[in-house]
């Protein structure tokens, strides 16, 4: 069984990590879906066991 106070410990960092993502700019969270989006067209490309989707699939293109 897990002890109390490490339950409330991992429950008070995760409020503190999602009140500093929440204070991001919109140009940062988008920055960082782009990446994501990069991150998941790999590794659809690069699964061999998975159905081959015929969906068009593209990153988005962002001017800085």
């Amino acid at each position: 069984m897990m002890n109390k106070d490490y339950i409330l410990n991992v429950a008070e960092s995760k409020a503190k990590y999602h009140k500093q993502k929440a204070k991001m700019s919109f140009e940062e969270k988008f920055k960082i879906l782009i990446e994501l989006q990069k991150i998941d067209i790999e590794m659809i490309k690069n699964n061999k066991r998975g159905k081959i989707s015929n969906k068009l699939r593209f990153v988005w293109q962002v001017n800085d």
